[in-house]
């Protein structure tokens, strides 16, 4: 393993792709509960799209570059 690419984390958010309109993103969230529990009171809207990213987190010594990923789809 490259030890200038070791992993840290990942962080967790919602993005939202209502059928019209511009793409709604979440705010970042450290564990995927805390993204479950955020997203627990939110009203689902008909033709809207939902999505949970990942992206990973490194440290001042890390150049991490990576974009948010999509790991499961509503």
């Amino acid at each position: 393993m490259d030890p200038k690419k070791h992993k840290h984390g990942q962080m967790f958010r919602a993005k939202i792709v209502p059928f019209g309109g511009p793409t709604e993103y979440g705010d970042w969230f450290c564990t995927e509960s805390e993204l479950r529990a955020a997203m627990q009171g939110v009203i689902r809207k008909l033709g809207a799209r939902y999505y949970c990213e990942a992206k990973l987190i490194g440290c001042s010594e890390c150049e991490v570059d990576e974009s948010a990923r999509v790991i499961a789809t509503l």
